[in-house]
Formats: structure tokens, C-alpha cells, sequence
């Protein structure tokens, strides 16, 4: 189970909310750590954003431990960057994860987590996740434009529409259609922002199939930068580069803007061919 100290004196002050908030029931607070198990998961091709969104709420747990704040004002941890790297290609069924987090400021913090698989011991992924660290009042003052005060009851598990444009041999973009506050519920309650863990679901799942069924491919790096908050409500367009770096690994550089060519993120990102 979830230790009581996560449980009460760190989830109810987080800007995240539950269902876009997530960590698994086996999760301890230990000194400066957080630690969880994961296992019988499938994260492969897009479903890797599911261990991007479990990875990003256990680093702001642990953020927020270290900040011990003495209001009980919610505090917001917005994503600057995130570095993942592949160090094992064996599948593993169950994994362990532990996360130690660093304060560079009352501003900004940094989570590095690394996943070990449960049985051997190796290391499997090591991860760096940035965060903005936001204050309630801050919040509402820099994203009040993004206010919605219509209560969210439902939520809404699909992603939006998207279509894909062939531009050339190198290049093609992909159309989403607009987020809704339903989609994006519990982040934020009345400040709906399109998470990255969605966007990155979208670039996946379109670039997988691009790549077609005769090969299988597997992330090997995966890096995320952030420029501002995506909010609901309008169009995207990403803006995919591709090319083969060796023989058996394959680059994308993915651009998100708006129809009007404001960028709000770049994804890069590099897949490895499985052997057979």
C-alpha cells in the first residue's frame, strides 16, 4: 500500500489530481526516496507515455517532500524536460523503481529515477525529469487565461482525432485535433493543460505506424522540452524529421505548434530495431 505520509501530507497539496494523477498502490516513502514496483505492464510503442505519466507523479511526490512546505496551499510541478535512456534490451515482467529528487531552487527541481528489473538487479531505464515548481497563488496568477470554471465531472479516455501528412521522404506532420478538459481531467482542476504524457501518446502511436508492422522497434532515447503550457481547446501540428543514424536505429525530431507556428515543445527521439 501507498505509506500514510504519501498518502496524506504530500497527494492532497499536489497540482496533479487523481485520474491524471498516478502511483502504484506499492509505493514507500524511505528518508529521501520514493520507491515502487511495477509488474505484468506493457509499455511498448505508445503505451511508454503510461510509464512517463507513473514516473513524472512519483517525482513530484518526492519534489514535494523535500520542499516541507508549512502552508497547505497546492503546489504546482510543471515538467521543463525529461530524459529517458534505455540501458538493458532483455523484457523484463516486474521492475522496481527508486527516485531521489534535488532542489535547485524554491523554483525548480530536478527527479532522477532509475528502473532495475526486480529479479537481476539490472538496470533497465535511468530517467531526469524537470520541473517548474509553481506556488498556488503564482499559478493562477501566470495561467489565468486558462481558467475553466465549468466542473469536470467525466472523464474522457480517448485522445483526439489525427491525421497525417507525408511531406517527403524525411518529413511528415501530424494534425491533432483539439484537446478537451474532459480528456486532460486532473491536470489541472479548473486549469486544464494538455499533458505531455498525452502529446507524447499521439507522436508514438503515429510514428509506430508509420514505421509499419515488418519491423519491431523499441525506444532506446527518449528527450522532452517544453516552451509553454499547451492548453485545450485548439488544433496542434507536429512537425516530424526522420532519419536512419545506424543501421539498426532510427531518429525523429518532433516539433508540437499550434496552427499559427507558436512551438510549444520538441520531443527527440531515437528507436532501436529489435533482434529477432
Amino acid at each position: 500500500m501507498i505509506t500514510t505520509d504519501i498518502q496524506t501530507t504530500i497527494i492532497p497539496y499536489l497540482g496533479e489530481t487523481y485520474p491524471y494523477f498516478y502511483i502504484p498502490e506499492n509505493t514507500i516513502s524511505i528518508g529521501d526516496r520514493i520507491e515502487t514496483e511495477i509488474s505484468n505492464f506493457d509499455f511498448s510503442n505508445e503505451n511508454f507515455s503510461e510509464l512517463i505519466k507513473i514516473l513524472t507523479s512519483v517525482g513530484s511526490c518526492n519534489l514535494y517532500k523535500l520542499l516541507s512546505p508549512k502552508s497547505q496551499e497546492r503546489i504546482y510541478f510543471l515538467g521543463e524536460k525529461v530524459r529517458i535512456r534505455q540501458l538493458f534490451y532483455k523484457k523484463s515482467e516486474s521492475v522496481s523503481i527508486v527516485c531521489e529528487s534535488f532542489l535547485e531552487s524554491k523554483m525548480k527541481g530536478k527527479s532522477v529515477l532509475l528502473i532495475r528489473d526486480k529479479h537481476s538487479g539490472e538496470a533497465i531505464y535511468s530517467i531526469e525529469i524537470d520541473y517548474h515548481i509553481i506556488q498556488n497563488d503564482a499559478f493562477r496568477l501566470f495561467y489565468k487565461d486558462y481558467y475553466n470554471d465549468n466542473l469536470i465531472e467525466d472523464l474522457d479516455k480517448t485522445l483526439p482525432g489525427r491525421k497525417v501528412v507525408i511531406e517527403n521522404d524525411h518529413q511528415f506532420i501530424i494534425f491533432i485535433e483539439p484537446f478537451t478538459p474532459n480528456q486532460c481531467k486532473g491536470h489541472f482542476d479548473n486549469y486544464p493543460i494538455v499533458p505531455s504524457a498525452f502529446t507524447i501518446n499521439c507522436i508514438l502511436r503515429e510514428v509506430f505506424d508509420f514505421l509499419g508492422s515488418n519491423n519491431t522497434y523499441e525506444i532506446d532515447n527518449l528527450e522532452g522540452y517544453s516552451n509553454r503550457a499547451m492548453p485545450t481547446g485548439i488544433k496542434y501540428q507536429i512537425e516530424v524529421s526522420h532519419q536512419h543514424f545506424q543501421k539498426n536505429i532510427i531518429f525523429f525530431n518532433c516539433k508540437v505548434k499550434d496552427l499559427s507556428g507558436t512551438p510549444y515543445a520538441i520531443m527527440i527521439l531515437y528507436l532501436r530495431l529489435k533482434e529477432k
